[in-house]
């Protein structure tokens, strides 16, 4: 069931309708029944794998706060966080590595031994990948962290626990909520309130507009030309690279506004998963404000830990630390090595800035302000959207294909296709950068949530009126729905 379907926007106003209506002590279960509902609505019989998860880690967080032997207690800990390693690496990664390893075998079969006949079949499995596995299972691990190093209390409430991994607003693509964070919000009662509603309801329908007046429109534009890639020009597809950065952000963050919104019309505070990425100054600063929740995730939990452990390295341990986050980073997104090497190339950046902070903290402070905002931004966006080339592609092969013919500088005028589906992705985007820019330097001046009531009333009107003029309704799926 799709956020930007219309069997969504009846169930969801069937739950938040009744929600409202229950005692405050029965919230939560109204809000369990349709999370589990919702989840089986696309998958009925897959809700067993995170029915399991759940019950594991569960279990796995009460015996490690009841255990009084620090032995027993890092033997349970260390149980939860294999299980669900393994829930994630049997059914989402399993086959990778089972071709990628049969691939390096037979390249040494094939050299040394001249018979390669009997591993060009590898073992593979036909398993369906359940609905946000990986933000179920990187929520259970960071539960399991938190209760182990005795930073949150083992939750004892069942029913709350289910709840909170499988609440139906962030369960798809995040935001990776920490229990210590969203746990007690399902303990305390929720009251009608206009001004929240109102709230939720504004940033649900800014994310509406980004998903179906600006991602999917320029989807209509980007897979004509990627899936054609070959016959297309440089400009054509340098263009075409940019678009899809701004694609996968309007997508993205337009799932994140839906999904802050849906929670917020309930009661609920979810983190914010995005901070205008697109203004940052360099690789550092736009992790920090692009798929939030994750990136601290891998901070906290991966990178952190890498590095206390390495710490007699000197420099080199945060180095080493950011490269091995990046690559898991990457790999987190899906089975496929174009993930891996886009995720690589964010390490390698990070890596360039660690190491010439101090020549470019010099460097800015002989330039003006304005230089250095422009040139940053501009080197940050550029590099993102070439490393994005190998997050869009089907293959590695396909990604450097794209890239050599970027760089021929081939002749040739850009491929428009449809005027009218260019001429709306234009004013959308417009539209966004033009908000953005507000939010990001003037944001008494916005216009959504200006402190006039007929300003706001207006901007809902444009908004809505776009959305049906503009909008493609072809229920697409939200890219991060796949990872």
């Amino acid at each position: 069931m799709l956020f930007n379907s219309f069997e969504f926007i009846a169930f969801f106003t069937i739950i938040a309708l009744i929600y409202y209506l229950l005692p405050k002590s029965l919230q939560w279960i109204w809000l369990l029944i349709g999370s589990i509902f919702f989840y089986m609505y696309s998958q009925l019989a897959l809700i067993i794998i995170p029915l399991s998860i759940i019950i594991i880690t569960y279990l796995c967080g009460y015996y490690i706060e009841k255990s009084a032997v620090e032995k027993r207690k890092k033997y349970i800990y260390l149980a939860g966080i294999i299980a669900n390693i393994s829930f994630l690496l049997l059914l989402k990664y399993f086959n990778f590595f089972s071709l990628t390893l049969t691939s390096i075998f037979n390249s040494v079969n094939t050299a040394f031994f001249k018979s390669a006949e009997q591993t060009n079949h590898p073992f593979l499995l036909n398993l369906a990948v359940p609905l946000g596995i990986s933000y179920i299972t990187f929520q259970a691990m960071g539960y399991l962290i938190e209760v182990y190093r005795g930073t949150h209390p083992a939750e004892k409430n069942f029913g709350h626990f289910i709840t909170y991994l499988l609440f139906f607003p962030k369960i798809v693509a995040g935001p990776v909520e920490r229990a210590h964070h969203f746990l007690p919000q399902i303990k305390t009662g929720k009251s009608f309130d206009y001004d929240t509603i109102v709230l939720g309801l504004r940033l649900m329908l800014w994310g509406f507009f980004k998903k179906l007046v600006i991602a999917d429109r320029l989807e209509l534009y980007n897979s004509s030309v990627l899936d054609n890639y070959s016959h297309h020009n440089s400009i054509t597809l340098a263009f075409t690279a940019v678009l899809c950065a701004i694609q996968l952000y309007a997508d993205f963050s337009g799932y994140t506004d839906i999904a802050l919104g849906l929670a917020k019309v309930l009661g609920f505070d979810l983190t914010p998963n995005f901070n205008r990425p697109f203004f940052s100054k360099s690789i550092t600063e736009f992790w920090r404000k692009w798929h939030i929740s994750l990136s601290k995730w891998f901070l906290d939990y991966v990178y952190t830990g890498v590095t206390i452990s390495l710490r007699d390295w000197g420099k080199w341990s945060p180095i080493f630390a950011l490269n091995i986050t990046f690559i898991l980073l990457g790999l987190w997104h899906g089975p496929n090595w174009t993930f891996v090497i886009f995720g690589m190339l964010q390490g390698l950046a990070l890596t360039l800035e660690f190491l010439t902070r101090k020549s470019r903290k010099k460097l800015r402070e002989k330039l003006p302000v304005a230089v250095n905002t422009l040139v940053g931004v501009f080197i940050t966006f550029g590099y993102f959207c070439f490393s994005l080339i190998f997050f869009r592609a089907n293959s590695v092969k396909q990604a450097l294909t794209i890239i050599g013919k970027i760089f021929q500088a081939s002749k040739g005028s850009i491929f428009i296709g449809s005027v009218s589906t260019m001429f709306y992705a234009i004013i959308g985007v417009t539209i966004l950068f033009i908000t953005e820019y507000f939010q990001e330097n003037h944001p008494k001046f916005l216009l959504i949530n200006n402190r006039h009531r007929i300003v706001r009333h207006a901007t809902y009107v444009t908004l809505i009126l776009l959305i049906i003029l503009f909008g493609v309704f072809n229920e697409s799926q939200f890219i991060y729905f796949k990872f």
